[in-house]
């Protein structure tokens, strides 16, 4: 998936300077997947893209649709000349004061500031979002793509019993560390949204939330597909 991922980023994205006459008159369509940790957001998109791309197939369109993830930071890292994982840290946190300890601790003599790394992210996950036929995994792309009209915004979630369950088993480690685990990463996954939110982002900012517990991958991704098309985003 990397080279497909990365080829299509070339092609479409890092080329491009997105300026408001190129922009397309018709953004997306695009799809969103929030999660709680424990909820293989992943494995929906893949699914869903590949299902996606049969539609596409046997309608004889020329349209290909792909998933993206944390390669939305790798590129906005290039673009601020910083390391991916140095903006990862820097996009997870909430304080400006551990921001600024994370920069005190680099030996970067460019820093482009708290500010303009928010402001990459975003035009970055924007302009996969306008371009259309992706699906964002995380980072925020709710906040960023709710406006587009052709969109559908996913969560997934479980009651977080069973996920510390699934986990400690998935990954042999302690029901309490499972517990500490998940803590921590849902606490990071929210700051990321209300990084570009700017505040809380609940329920209703979805258009569906899947209980991961209950149903089936093939099920979600069956109803993905029917909203998609009750949608006419495909």
């Amino acid at each position: 998936m990397s080279n497909v991922l990365l080829d299509y980023m070339k092609n479409r994205f890092i080329n491009e300077l997105v300026s408001p006459s190129k922009k397309s008159l018709k953004p997306g369509p695009v799809v969103t997947i929030s999660r709680d940790y424990g909820c293989p957001a992943k494995r929906i998109a893949g699914m869903l893209s590949s299902a996606l791309n049969r539609k596409e197939l046997e309608n004889n369109s020329h349209f290909h649709w792909h998933w993206i993830g944390k390669e939305i930071l790798d590129e906005s890292a290039k673009e601020l000349n910083l390391n991916p994982t140095i903006l990862k840290q820097i996009a997870n946190k909430e304080q400006s004061g551990v921001v600024n300890e994370i920069v005190m601790s680099l030996s970067h003599k460019y820093y482009p500031g708290d500010q303009k790394i928010k402001k990459t992210i975003g035009e970055v996950i924007r302009t996969f979002a306008e371009q259309g036929h992706v699906i964002i995994v995380g980072r925020g792309g709710v906040s960023i793509a709710r406006d587009i009209p052709d969109s559908l915004h996913i969560k997934l979630q479980a009651p977080v019993e069973w996920r510390i369950n699934d986990v400690s088993k998935k990954q042999q480690i302690m029901l309490t560390d499972a517990r500490r685990k998940i803590e921590e990463l849902d606490a990071h996954r929210d700051q990321i949204r209300q990084f570009f939110e700017g505040k809380n982002v609940n329920d209703s900012a979805y258009d569906v939330v899947f209980n991961y517990m209950t149903l089936d991958e093939e099920d979600i991704v069956t109803t993905i597909l029917q909203l998609m098309e009750s949608k006419n985003l495909i």
